[in-house]
């Protein structure tokens, strides 16, 4: 197919991206990603989300996230996860289905882009420490959401309940956002309440000492080790119990 203008071509990934089953979809540029919130602070805070930033070794820190030097659009999808749904999002020994879905969508859309445009593109895994991005900020990046004070990326058609996975493409495309949307305006806070072990009940990132405002849960107030900490052992947990059953 001959090449099309970057905001035609932006459509048209779009419109394929929700074929293959994407509930939302956008694209970011690349340059702009690089100094988003999270890709600046993450060489500040270190790469263990088990260790307290303070408390981080120096081999730890300094960590930028790598990028293909050819890549200058993000791709980034969305499945939804409606809480009627709640098996997407548990672990059954081979990850989640919800995450299986992206990881589907993503490949058969690198495939397609190949082919049809013949761009090269780049399948970024989740983790930051396996070579990924942060998929929040490219969400945001990309005008699917903002992030809110739950850490999470809050879209106007599913709040929170979505998962992302991205792909970074060699070609320009016109990107999508951010948007002017503000989902933590005059809101009471109800999900940071409902913490089961109150990671937003204190201030551990402050800007004075990390040098940029945006900070994770938007004002620092979100503790990741005591949130990492309580996920690993749900992942324990669920992995034992299949094992027993």
């Amino acid at each position: 197919m001959g090449m099309r203008s970057e905001s035609e071509f932006t459509a048209t990934v779009i419109e394929k991206a929700k074929a293959l089953g994407a509930s939302v979809a956008g694209v970011a540029d690349v340059e702009p990603l690089k100094a988003s919130p999270s890709h600046r602070i993450y060489p500040k805070i270190g790469m263990d989300p088990n260790v307290r930033w303070q408390d981080a070794p120096e081999e730890a820190l300094h960590h930028e996230v790598e990028w293909p030097a050819d890549a200058v659009s993000a791709v980034v999808i969305g499945v939804a996860h409606p809480a009627n749904q709640p098996e997407l999002d548990w672990y059954d020994g081979k990850g989640t289905p919800g995450n299986r879905i992206l990881i589907r969508i993503v490949k058969e859309l690198s495939e397609w882009l190949a082919e049809t445009y013949s761009v090269r593109s780049s399948r970024p895994p989740y983790f930051i420490e396996s070579t990924g991005i942060f998929l929040k900020d490219a969400a945001v990046g990309a005008g699917l959401g903002r992030i809110g004070k739950n850490n999470l990326v809050i879209t106007p058609e599913y709040g929170p309940r979505i998962r992302w996975r991205g792909l970074l493409l060699d070609r320009p495309a016109k990107a999508t956002g951010p948007i002017d949307f503000d989902p933590c305006d005059g809101c009471e806070q109800p999900c940071r309440k409902a913490c089961p072990v109150k990671a937003f009940d204190r201030t551990v990132y402050l800007s004075e000492e990390l040098g940029q405002s945006a900070l994770p849960g938007l004002n620092g107030t979100y503790d990741r080790v005591t949130c990492n900490t309580k996920m690993s052992r749900d992942v324990d947990e669920a992995a034992r119990a299949m094992a027993a059953s």
